[in-house]
């Protein structure tokens, strides 16, 4: 059994914060929903019939996808820098990058981050081959426990996930180094508990009971590092919030005003007739004989004949006026693109006035570089930690270590060519390629690359500069 009431052991750290995610799961999930296109249905009737479940279904929305997709698309790396590589690009950084495929990575980082409020990753190393193992992670999996004075330092970190193959669940959990008597910062450790369990659609929930240490991984003692950090780094979103998590009362609102329209129009899909008679008059059939049942008599085939009463009255119902509806849906749309900030044709390809338009992609912009700073701060501790693991302590100086981003704004070839011509005798070369033309480090390696190929043909083939 594993020990988790003493005080700051390894088991009270793990106890301590595998409760901290297990009391935000309830929320984490609800946004995930969200964002997957699975919110609450509009209406939600444990006696509905699957059928009216798909029409429930078929009225939700997924804006959330869109808020969060609309910046996402626009934070990608351009380029890594440390104090070693000075003004130049770090090939060891950018190599590290590449391989660990972190392009992809931290777009799913960055996207958890965007959704759910918090977005994690983890540096660590192959026991084969110890090179660098960057991995992306689910905030549903991880948490990290802070200082509450100060934020940036990690005092614990737990990762919990389950084995299908093995048919087992693993808590990992990180604890920074700790100074000994003579003051000497140790390095950190990480403690791996398990316990077999075949059922795998059941939470993982944390117990001293049920869970043991594994001897594989270094059992009670746990497992050194090569530095005294948890390599853990949290991405956090402002106020530590998803990006559509205030507006949800819009969302909802939005898909009730659809599942209203939608419910409206299949009631009335086929207009309900009536005949008023006299109730006197019985109704008899073509022979004379009253007639308890109008069903067989009374039908819309277009090549039936039916014998009315004299004086009978036929009443047809008239469809509702829908464009309220779609009216008061039009507004909620527009007020969710005013709440988050987010240009009103990537909810609706309505007309906008080119000054609304610029004001609307001006918000986006601000966005976009507020998430880069916050972005940026997590990345920064990422390669911090890589390289501290690499044991270069030079390349480790986060003041050095400068991330470069693609711009978040696609300026036009007219723009770009005008913009250029202007900068000429300004601006180096490279720095137009780099601001004016957006392009990335590999490109400007190429087209320098290729002027000076073209350069060295012109000055070998007489006339080739006139051609």
């Amino acid at each position: 059994m594993i020990d988790v009431k003493t005080p700051n052991t390894p088991g009270w750290w793990m106890l301590k914060a595998c409760r901290k995610r297990e009391g935000r799961l309830p929320r984490l999930q609800k946004l995930a929903d969200y964002f997957d296109g699975n919110p609450p249905l509009p209406t939600n009737n444990k006696a509905v019939t699957d059928a009216f479940k798909r029409v429930q279904k078929d009225s939700c929305t997924n804006m959330a996808e869109l808020i969060v997709g609309s910046l996402r698309e626009r934070i990608t790396v351009r380029d890594v820098r440390t104090a070693s590589s000075g003004d130049q690009i770090d090939d060891d950084a950018w190599r590290i990058w590449v391989e660990n495929g972190l392009d992809v990575e931290f777009a799913d980082v960055l996207e958890n981050m965007l959704a759910m409020g918090d977005g994690y990753m983890i540096v660590g190393q192959d026991p084969d081959t110890d090179e660098i193992a960057v991995t992306g992670e689910d905030p549903r999996q991880v948490v990290t426990i802070h200082n509450p004075v100060r934020q940036s330092e990690i005092r614990a970190a737990v990762k919990v996930f389950h084995d299908p193959d093995e048919q087992k669940d693993y808590v990992y959990l990180y604890l920074p180094g700790e100074r000994d008597l003579e003051g000497v910062l140790g390095n950190a450790r990480r403690y791996v508990a398990v316990r077999a369990r075949k059922n795998k659609r059941a939470g993982i929930v944390f117990s001293a009971g049920s869970f043991e240490w594994d001897e594989d991984r270094g059992g009670a003692e746990g497992e050194e590092l090569q530095h005294p950090r948890v390599p853990v780094i949290r991405f956090r979103n402002r106020r530590g919030v998803g990006e559509f998590e205030p507006h949800l009362s819009i969302l909802d609102r939005i898909n009730n005003d659809v599942y209203t329209r939608v419910v409206i129009a299949l009631y009335q899909a086929y207009k309900q007739r009536a005949i008023q008679v006299d109730d006197t008059d019985e109704a008899v059939d073509g022979k004379g004989d009253p007639l308890e049942n109008l069903d067989d008599v009374l039908t819309s085939d277009p090549g039936s004949w039916i014998q009315l009463p004299f004086n009978s009255k036929v009443w047809e119902s008239s469809q509702a006026d829908l464009q309220g509806i779609l009216s008061a849906t039009k507004d909620d749309i527009r007020l969710l693109a005013a709440v988050t900030r987010r240009p009103m044709d990537i909810f609706s390809p309505d007309n906008q006035s080119a000054a609304g338009a610029g004001f609307s992609r001006e918000g986006l912009t601000f966005a976009v570089e507020d998430k880069q700073v916050r972005a940026g701060q997590g990345l920064v501790e990422l390669f911090h930690l890589i390289f501290l693991t690499l044991g270069d302590a030079d390349r480790a100086d986060r003041s050095g270590i400068i991330i470069g981003w693609k711009p978040g704004e696609r300026y036009s070839i007219t723009d770009k060519g005008s913009s250029a011509a202007q900068s000429v005798g300004v601006l180096p070369k490279r720095t137009i390629m780099r601001e004016i033309y957006q392009m990335t480090p590999p490109q400007i390696d190429q087209a320098e690359a290729e002027a000076a190929d073209e350069l060295l043909l012109m000055q070998e083939i007489p006339g080739a500069d006139q051609a």
